[in-house]
């Protein structure tokens, strides 16, 4: 599957997990929803990049030297960032539907990890 239907995918299935929101509060969650589909598309492609690659590699400078790969703490930063927005969009929510979204949001990560 390309990247665009990767994205739109992920997106259709927050937005449906959120179908019941306020209006008003959904314009907000919306914008949440887009930055946490491409962190999540981002972050797939990342882990594939890592899985095949490894999370270090040879300098070219000095052989002998190993570092970790740039990819690994793009990874890192963008986990810490997604998560971070993940609990932003669950906290869009009005209180009483936190308990709920919460839920299907743990079955709708659980899906792709």
């Amino acid at each position: 599957m390309d990247k665009d239907s990767r994205y739109n995918q992920i997106q259709d299935e927050l937005t449906k997990l959120f179908k019941d929101v306020q209006p008003e509060q959904m314009q907000l969650a919306n914008r949440i929803i887009q930055r946490i589909a491409f962190m999540h598309v981002t972050l797939e492609d990342l882990e594939e990049d890592i899985k095949a690659n490894g999370t270090y590699e040879q300098t070219k400078t000095r052989p002998h030297k190993i570092r970790e790969r740039p990819v690994v703490k793009t990874y890192n930063a963008m986990i810490k960032n997604y998560n971070a927005t993940i609990k932003q969009l669950v906290n869009r929510l009005s209180t009483q539907k936190n308990d709920e979204a919460d839920d299907e949001l743990l079955v709708f990560l659980s899906k792709y990890r």
